[in-house]
């Protein structure tokens, strides 16, 4: 059950990413066109203004995404699963606030 939800959790996250980046190329080859064309900058801006509120949506989409990552660590947590290793090895960053480490028994006087 585990397995499978981070497999659908990672396609997700994928499927996202992937159509930033056909945005990001839309955006890139629209524009490349237009100057190619010699075409004033003023063809084809609603058009671009468009393509930008996507790429905007889609980072906040992005966003949610990994913040529903974390959540769904914290729900394996409380369910007692350990961690589920799927997909191929995407390096992590480290992560900004680290556990505090145990400082052993403290000695009584």
């Amino acid at each position: 059950m585990v397995r499978y939800g981070a497999e659908q959790l990672f396609n997700a996250e994928n499927a996202i990413e992937l159509a930033l980046c056909q945005s990001a190329t839309l955006i890139s080859e629209l524009s490349r066109m237009r100057m190619e064309s010699r075409m004033s900058a003023v063809v084809g801006q609603d058009v671009l203004d468009s393509a930008a509120d996507v790429i905007i949506k889609l980072t906040a989409a992005r966003r949610a995404m990994v913040l529903t990552h974390e959540h769904l660590n914290g729900v394996k947590v409380q369910i007692g699963c350990g961690a589920v290793a799927t997909g191929d090895d995407v390096l992590k960053p480290p992560k900004t606030v680290e556990a505090p480490q145990p400082q052993g028994l403290p000695v009584a006087s």
